[in-house]
């Protein structure tokens, strides 16, 4: 897709960080609430997010040969989001792995895009960092997968705090390249 078609839809990535930084507000401001209650904004945000990737994908695929990589990361985001709301009485050990495989092959898929992605040239380093980061939250709960839950939140919000500040970034980044 080339960089001036890929502008005009800069308020994807807006959108996209701003659903993001609104989960990890409910994260932080969520530790009273019951873990039910989390897994909700969880699910909606996995849906959210991978709605949008999709779309964002479909944009692309007239005009950029890789679009299917951003495809694949909206159909796991969405996969992973139905599967929260599909079966919520899973444990919450389950749900920390769900999470952290869904954060690696997610970041995975960001860095590839970001190093082979010539639509997101005006800021490749916001994917890059993205998909960075999102492969070291997914290794961390890996390694510990019995953090407490609050921690496991905390990180999660975190993580989504940064990412949909690399988006916004993003998306401004494109706009003003417009």
């Amino acid at each position: 897709m080339n960089e001036k078609k890929l502008a005009k839809h800069w308020w994807a990535f807006l959108i996209r960080g701003t659903v993001a930084i609104l989960f990890a507000l409910l994260a932080f401001l969520a530790t009273g609430f019951t873990l039910s209650l989390l897994l909700i904004f969880l699910g909606i945000y996995l849906l959210l997010d991978g709605l949008f990737t999709v779309i964002a994908s479909l944009m692309a695929a007239s005009d950029h040969k890789n679009w299917w990589i951003l495809l694949l990361e909206g159909i796991i985001s969405l996969a992973a989001g139905i599967f929260v709301f599909a079966w919520p009485s899973l444990t919450l050990v389950i749900l920390i792995y769900i999470v952290a495989f869904w954060a690696i092959i997610t970041g995975i898929f960001e860095f590839l895009a970001s190093i082979t992605a010539t639509w997101a040239a005006p800021g490749k380093i916001f994917i890059g960092v993205t998909g960075v980061l999102s492969i070291i939250l997914g290794i961390i709960i890996l390694v510990y997968p019995l953090f407490t839950v609050t921690a496991t939140i905390w990180l999660v919000g975190i993580y989504a705090l940064i990412i949909g500040l690399s988006l916004i970034f993003f998306g401004f980044k494109l706009k003003s390249s417009n």
